[in-house]
């Protein structure tokens, strides 16, 4: 080797740049999420929240949750026997009733839109008539209350706004009369499940005397035959509109009260019960969409 060669040959090699510490704290931190298991109840709930009726359902329990805070927190103070202004429950109520206005406006506002698919389902039910002359009845009249109540409440809600230009006394009009509209519309529904419900146990006996009662749940699979396998798809699907058919009448459990009240100029109950009957008909309408977005 020549000495130029060799005092190359001495020279340091430059050591890699360190990596700033708090880099390597923020990788630390990041690889522990991967001993973490996917939560399936995180992604569901993501899926639930990108549909429009599970974003509706989530500011629905905002709007009455906070109605029923309220009436609690007022109902306290009540007991205590104090209406001290600087007290907790005093600067809270003022900023619960603030969210529960803003979610209810938020909602009536993305409702907006939904007179297009209101449409859309009066156009396809002509289409696709039900079974019965019943279930043809109680659909057209729901179908033509709420295609009707949608655009009655969407320009009492730009009016409300100073968008429209309506007096207050044709706001509370198209109000009072959109809500009686609604309200009809929920008493359909109890007898459209009325009708469903009476259709679904004429196909349970029906399948009942052809294929007999389902195999038990806890039976294993593979010692069930072809045909006990789809007796027990019957069976399940027979549940599983049953189940529906519960959870859609609780949904008008808690809806009738609000429709009825809102179509009285004066109210028939109090802001506390407007929130229970709220929660009542969220907490249903919320499991209803859970389910379908599973």
């Amino acid at each position: 080797m020549k000495p130029a060669d060799e005092g190359k040959a001495r020279e340091p090699v430059p050591a890699p740049s360190a990596r700033p510490s708090h880099e390597r704290v923020m990788d630390r931190l990041f690889q522990q999420l991967l001993k973490v298991p996917s939560p399936k109840t995180l992604a569901h709930l993501v899926r639930f929240l990108g549909t429009w009726t599970g974003t509706d359902k989530f500011f629905m329990l905002a709007q009455y949750g906070s109605n029923v805070l309220v009436a609690v927190l007022l109902f306290l103070q009540a007991l205590r026997k104090r209406s001290d202004k600087s007290s907790v429950i005093q600067r809270l109520v003022p900023r619960i009733r603030a969210l529960g206005s803003l979610t209810a406006d938020a909602r009536i506002l993305f409702r907006i839109w939904a007179i297009l698919p209101m449409v859309q389902w009066m156009l396809d039910l002509e289409r696709h008539l039900p079974v019965t002359r019943n279930l043809k009845l109680i659909e057209r009249l729901q179908a033509l209350s709420m295609v009707v109540y949608a655009p009655m409440e969407a320009a009492a809600y730009l009016a409300m706004h100073k968008i429209l230009p309506l007096s207050d006394v044709v706001q509370n009009e198209l109000w009072l009369w959109g809500c009686r509209l609604w309200a009809a519309y929920v008493v359909l529904d109890f007898w459209h499940i009325v009708e469903d419900h009476r259709m679904l146990r004429a196909e349970a006996k029906a399948l009942e005397r052809s294929h007999g009662h389902p195999t038990p749940v806890g039976a294993a699979e593979k010692a069930m035959s072809d045909d006990q396998k789809a007796t027990q798809h019957l069976w399940t699907q027979i549940r599983a509109r049953k189940e529906a058919l519960l959870t859609q009448f609780w949904v008008n459990v808690g809806y009738l009260p609000l429709t009825v009240h809102w179509s009285v100029s004066t109210g028939l109950i109090s802001e506390g019960w407007v929130g229970v009957f709220g929660v009542i008909a969220g907490l249903a309408s919320w499991r209803k969409q859970w389910k379908a977005t599973a």
